[in-house]
């Protein structure tokens, strides 16, 4: 608990898990192109490379979202919102 409370509380503990959900649940490809940014209530912010990167993972938003359901549980991730940008760490 006092860790938790240290690094951002359980909320922090929260996004952590969900973002590291994403990255499995999306795959090599996409986890390359992709950042998990944010997690405000049920809705993971994410940003992509480019916005045909971010059309193709809103039309598989259905599939990311069932299998992030089927490990973190459900009414945790219900919704998938993308913006493109430069992410972190890429070359300009």
């Amino acid at each position: 608990g006092e860790v938790l409370a240290r690094l951002g509380g359980a909320g922090r503990a929260r996004e952590f898990r969900v973002f590291e959900c994403y990255a499995r649940a999306v795959g090599e490809t996409f986890r390359a192109r992709t950042r998990p940014e944010r997690l405000a209530g049920t809705t993971l912010f994410v940003r992509v490379a480019s916005a045909a990167l971010g059309h193709e993972l809103v039309l598989l938003r259905t599939e990311i979202l069932a299998r992030m359901t089927a490990e973190l549980g459900p009414d945790t991730v219900t919704e998938l919102r993308t913006r493109v940008g430069r992410l972190e760490g890429e070359a300009r």
